[in-house]
């Protein structure tokens, strides 16, 4: 039975990204986003693939989360497809046995956003725009007002997410574990795919690769945050 592919990161991360590329690099996988959160997703491609409606999926997510993974990897498996799917750290509590499973029998890849700073305010723009994610290669950047940064809640933001990613990597340190950093994705797709290829073992794609997705922000984080020099220093935090 071939190895179930699980990402792991947070919202504002670059998982979208990762998955658009990885889409691209094996055409015929079942690449599915945030399937494990209480609401569910990618109804039409779980339908097709398992034949089970929306309210069943998210039956499922609810009571057996372990349940509806098992399912997908197996009819992955029967039509010899590579299956992928992405989880943040909060979708499921830490003693689900969705994660044992994860460490037991799937290939884990890490995706971590070095910067926290930039993942807080990512949140803080999308959620003032509306917009969670661009599409096209053309268009305007979307427009954002300053923002004023609550230092407390910023670090609060990096603690809890200091201590997920402390451990996911305790968890999955011993596994089939990959750790990348989204800003070195970033860099090109060519970087992405390079990475991508590196964790499957197998030869990049011969033709070149574009996806549809591209960045919301366009301005500088001093920019961007009205208060930035109450914040700054939460800026130069590294994971």
């Amino acid at each position: 039975m071939k190895k179930g592919n699980i990402l792991i990161s947070s919202a504002r991360s670059g998982t979208n990204y990762f998955l658009s590329v990885f889409a691209k690099c094996f055409t015929d996988a079942f690449v599915v986003k945030e399937i494990f959160r209480p609401a569910g997703d990618s109804f039409p491609q779980l339908e097709e693939l398992l034949g089970l409606n929306k309210d069943q999926v998210v039956e499922l997510v609810g009571s057996n989360p372990l349940g509806l993974w098992q399912q997908i990897t197996q009819k992955c498996s029967e039509q010899e497809r590579v299956a992928l799917a992405k989880i943040f750290y909060y979708h499921v509590d830490s003693d689900n046995a969705l994660w044992s499973h994860f460490h037991d029998n799937n290939r884990v890849i890490h995706l971590i956003r070095r910067n926290p700073f930039d993942v807080f305010l990512s949140h803080k723009v999308a959620s003032q725009t509306g917009k969670w994610q661009q599409f096209g290669s053309k268009g305007e950047p979307v427009e954002v007002q300053p923002l004023v940064i609550d230092a407390e809640e910023l670090q609060a933001f990096i603690s809890k997410q200091s201590a997920f990613i402390d451990a996911t990597r305790a968890r999955f340190g011993d596994a089939d574990y990959h750790e990348v950093f989204y800003e070195d994705l970033a860099v090109s797709v060519d970087e992405c795919v390079a990475t991508i290829s590196s964790i499957m073992g197998t030869p990049a794609p011969k033709s070149a690769i574009s996806i549809g997705l591209k960045k919301q922000k366009d301005k500088t984080n001093a920019d961007l945050v009205s208060n930035y020099d109450d914040v700054a220093i939460f800026d130069k935090n590294q994971f």
